[in-house]
């Protein structure tokens, strides 16, 4: 199985897209597969766990020429499927790949553009397969929810041992602040500046990406107040989750890891495309959204937090409506569907 993932990752769009299509990758390779990247000049800067994840990547420019000529390098003989996952892609681009892989797949959150794809992954809470049939071939499969979302395997394994410590009523210790690699708009330090006013020994675990513009901000706080910690593109940022008992967070890709270890969440937008994520956690009662456009949103985000903290029952009931959301095995549903889907006859 040879499959191509063609997406996008820069400081504006962050670097979700690139992280979910690893995880997948990593997923294909355990059942044999091949995967090569074809991403743009800013991806592995933004995301440099695609860097160190030894896979081959081809950097290519917007055209679908470019992108081809770089398909054929990678897959001399052809590919099986290439897989599209940007949001600056529709149907006529897709068609283009047509001749160079034997099947199309779309990651997509959006639902706002048609599609020229055999397969549709769309793992937004509450996605419906209908959302797509007008925006995709007679025939496409199409897997729509939160049971899809793409997580790596350290999540699943452990999400038991921190669903059993979100059931303890113990005073909450430990809270994880992580707004997305590229940092839009230097939130993490206002976020924690007003962290930072809050009593009491919490210790505070701040994730950024080596390029992010809070990074210098959130060092020098640290070293003034003892209850930070900055970590730095950390290698593994599911041990820090399953330790927290709250998390500050963004309304990405990160939201279904959130999710997956019923890790009560205060969710910053950071976009309009985070809305929905956001407006359909809280309806299941699994997060508090603050807007980031709000004047004072690092102050509601504190206030929220100081609100979770003193509300042991309410953290655990948000811990239960997480964790009944994303149970951390939509890699592997999504990775069997391409298998499948690879013996069975293509789209006309």
């Amino acid at each position: 199985m040879r499959i191509l993932f063609r997406v996008d990752a820069d400081p504006r769009i962050g670097g979700g897209h690139v992280m979910r299509c690893l995880t997948l990758a990593g997923e294909i390779a355990r059942r044999g597969g091949e995967n090569a990247f074809l991403v743009n000049d800013q991806a592995q800067a933004t995301a440099p766990a695609l860097a160190r994840s030894g896979l081959r990547v081809f950097v290519v420019d917007s055209s679908a020429e470019g992108a081809g000529a770089a398909a054929r390098a990678a897959f001399p003989d052809g590919a099986d499927w290439v897989l599209f996952d940007s949001y600056a892609f529709d149907a006529a681009f897709e068609r283009c790949f047509r001749g160079i892989a034997r099947r199309v797949a779309v990651i997509d959150d959006l639902a706002d553009r048609p599609h020229d794809c055999d397969l549709l992954i769309d793992s937004t809470l509450g996605r419906e397969a209908e959302d797509y049939r007008a925006l995709t071939p007679a025939g496409a499969d199409i897997l729509a929810g939160a049971p899809y979302a793409f997580l790596r395997p350290q999540f699943a394994a452990r999400r038991a041992a921190s669903m059993d410590r979100h059931m303890l009523r113990t005073p909450a210790r430990r809270v994880i602040v992580s707004m997305g690699l590229t940092d839009l708009g230097a939130v993490t330090a206002r976020v924690c500046a007003a962290l930072a006013q809050l009593p009491g020994n919490l210790r505070f675990d701040v994730v950024l990406g080596p390029a992010a513009p809070s990074k210098n901000a959130i060092l020098a706080l640290a070293k003034r107040d003892g209850r930070f910690h900055a970590h730095i593109d950390p290698p593994d940022i599911a041990d820090l989750m399953a330790l927290a008992d709250i998390a500050v967070g963004a309304g990405g890709t990160s939201s279904w890891e959130r999710c997956c270890l019923g890790l009560p969440t205060v969710l910053v937008v950071l976009a309009d495309n985070q809305r929905l994520i956001a407006r359909r956690l809280a309806q299941a009662g699994a997060a508090i959204p603050v807007d980031l456009d709000a004047a004072s949103c690092g102050e509601a985000v504190a206030a929220c937090v100081a609100s979770l903290c003193a509300k042991p029952e309410a953290r655990r009931a948000m811990s239960v409506a997480a964790a009944a959301i994303v149970d951390g095995g939509g890699a592997e549903r999504v990775a069997h569907r391409i298998f499948h889907l690879a013996n069975q006859s293509i789209i006309g």
